[in-house]
């Protein structure tokens, strides 16, 4: 495939995608609050106060404020568009995203229904302000090529989730009679399949190839990739909403989406194999073990799923997809992302001054003990299904990661302010 050039020039400031990214962390050390205000196991059903909120900490304030200051950096420097107002979306999108995930998580652990009836219209505000600006960045990209089409599918499975996500919210705060459990299935299905899903692979498209050098996805995949999965989710949909949907065709669904999972995680796992270079790098491992995690899930649902406890395996789900799939993929991308953008905006910046490189923003030596540390959290996580103790160690490695990842974030903020600083007073005394 062919690759678009990085269009630099129109990159937003760099506090577009680091507030986004700097906040993220905070809601993992939320989340590990969440498990520990448990009575018993969070894990013993899923519909327990403490799991509910817990997952939308790390859905809502962590998987997706991440991946919104990616697409914010993605869309201008890939696509080659640049958002309307991209501070003033930036600014007004997050702090009402902060707002209304912190009252959805305290109406779920609190059982109060007044938070959800404030929370969901603040999210679905955050959400349309986002949407709308990325879309019309999207529509006047002159690119019109594969990642452009996946990130504009993700943020129509957006727009769908947020819809569905607030008539829950709605209808929990109201009494109002709805198939909850349909409902949930399909905003799950559309969020995480949708929206996680699509947007990795849009950006992949572009970020595997030339940031990890391996060969280009090849075109047959492109081309289709994107629109079959969505094209499988409306199928889905269409079959979960209403009450009367044939269990054979739900299962159909649900497996061609499996095998979609199959042929990107494999595909590019190939690919990494292939690589130009053999040097160990910890970005390309968190890379490496999150498409190792999806392959295996995919592999486990379309075989284990059918001898065990469904609502075991839709736990055990969600610990792989989000822990070991989604969130591998932002540790690698926030370590390869935000060294980066530090460096290209000093550089852009320097005149006679030094500039830190890349190796100095993060040392490589702690993403490597972030990524034990990773693997440690979705191990216990597994493992928490079936043994209470090992949620405790699971709190503590939520912890953890968000200290170490939050650390590593802001030491990078204080090189690039101390370095500018620097930078001034040269262009100053110059002068």
């Amino acid at each position: 495939m062919n690759l678009l050039p990085l269009s630099t020039d129109q990159a937003p400031h760099i506090s577009v995608p680091l507030r986004f990214f700097a906040v993220a962390p905070l809601f993992l050390l939320l989340a590990a609050l969440m498990l520990g205000m448990s009575e018993n196991n969070p894990f013993g059903n899923l519909h327990t106060p403490a799991l509910l909120a817990a997952t939308h900490c790390i859905t809502l304030g962590f998987i997706t404020m991440a991946m919104l200051g990616a697409v914010q950096q993605v869309l201008p420097v890939v696509i080659g568009s640049t958002l309307p107002a991209p501070r003033l979306v930036a600014w007004s999108s997050q702090v009402l995203l902060i707002a209304g995930t912190l009252l959805l998580c305290f109406g779920f652990m609190l059982g109060k229904s007044e938070l959800f009836n404030i929370a969901w219209p603040l999210l679905a505000l955050a959400f349309v302000i986002f949407i709308g600006a990325a879309l019309i960045s999207l529509a006047r990209a002159a690119a019109r090529n594969a990642s452009r089409t996946a990130i504009f599918l993700a943020l129509l499975a957006l727009l769908s989730a947020v819809i569905l996500g607030s008539l829950l919210a709605y209808g929990y705060a109201t009494g109002l009679a709805l198939n909850y459990t349909r409902l949930a299935a399909a905003h799950v299905s559309i969020a995480l399949g949708g929206w996680v899903m699509l947007l990795a692979v849009g950006v992949s498209y572009q970020v595997v190839p030339m940031f990890q050098l391996t060969p280009g996805y090849p075109k047959w995949l492109t081309a289709s990739l994107a629109p079959a999965i969505f094209a499988t989710l409306l199928l889905n949909l269409s079959l979960l909403l209403p009450d009367t949907a044939p269990r054979w065709l739900e299962l159909v669904a649900e497996n061609l989406f499996w095998i979609f999972a199959i042929l990107f995680s494999s595909v590019t796992l190939l690919l990494q194999y292939l690589r130009r270079r053999s040097v160990p790098d910890a970005t390309l491992a968190f890379f490496r073990f999150g498409m190792g995690t999806l392959l295996s899930l995919a592999a486990l649902a379309m075989t284990l799923q059918y001898f065990i406890d469904p609502e075991l395996f839709k736990m055990l789900g969600g610990i792989l997809f989000l822990l070991g799939f989604a969130m591998s993929l932002i540790f690698g991308m926030l370590y390869k992302i935000v060294p980066f953008l530090v460096w290209f905006h000093l550089f852009r910046s320097a005149a006679k001054t030094d500039i830190p490189n890349m190796k100095e923003v993060m040392p490589e030596a702690w993403m490597w003990r972030h990524l034990w540390l990773h693997g440690c959290t979705v191990a216990v996580a597994i493992l928490s299904l079936w043994w209470s103790f090992a949620v405790w160690w699971l709190i503590l490695c939520l912890v953890l990661q968000s200290l170490l990842i939050s650390y590593m974030l802001f030491c990078a903020i204080a090189i690039y302010r101390r370095t500018l600083s620097l930078i001034e007073q040269d262009k100053i005394c110059s002068a």
